[in-house]
C-alpha cells in the first residue's frame, strides 16, 4: 500500500514550509515512504527555503503538515498520518513535471 501512495522517482525532493518553519523531504528510490532530510525554524528555515528555491524544489505551504512533520527526527520516515496529504502533493509534482 505504501509504495502505491508514494510511487515516484528518487529525484523527487519536496519542501514544505510555513512562515519561519520548514521541513524538507526526499523520496529515496526503493523506499516505501519519503524521509525527512532537514527541518528548522527562524533563520534555519529561511536557509532551507532558499536552498529549495535555488534548486527548483517544489515548495508547499501547509502549516498543519509542517507541524506534524517537524515533530519527527531528521532521517525519519514520514508518519502514516501524513501519507494522504503527501500523496496529493507528490502527485501534483509528478503531473507538473510530466507537462514540462
Amino acid at each position: 500500500m505504501k509504495n502505491q501512495i508514494f510511487n515516484c522517482p528518487s529525484r523527487e525532493i519536496m519542501q514544505i514550509k510555513t512562515p519561519l518553519e520548514a521541513v524538507a523531504l526526499k523520496y529515496h528510490e526503493g523506499a516505501d515512504v519519503p524521509f525527512i532530510t532537514a527541518k528548522g525554524k527562524g533563520e534555519l528555515a529561511k536557509k532551507i527555503v532558499e536552498i529549495a528555491q535555488e534548486n527548483n524544489i517544489h515548495i508547499e505551504e501547509n502549516e498543519a503538515l509542517v507541524n506534524l512533520l517537524s515533530a519527527e527526527e531528521i532521517n525519519a520516515a514520514v508518519p502514516e498520518e501524513a501519507y494522504s496529504a503527501l500523496a496529493v502533493i507528490f502527485a501534483f509534482i509528478l503531473e507538473r513535471e510530466e507537462k514540462l
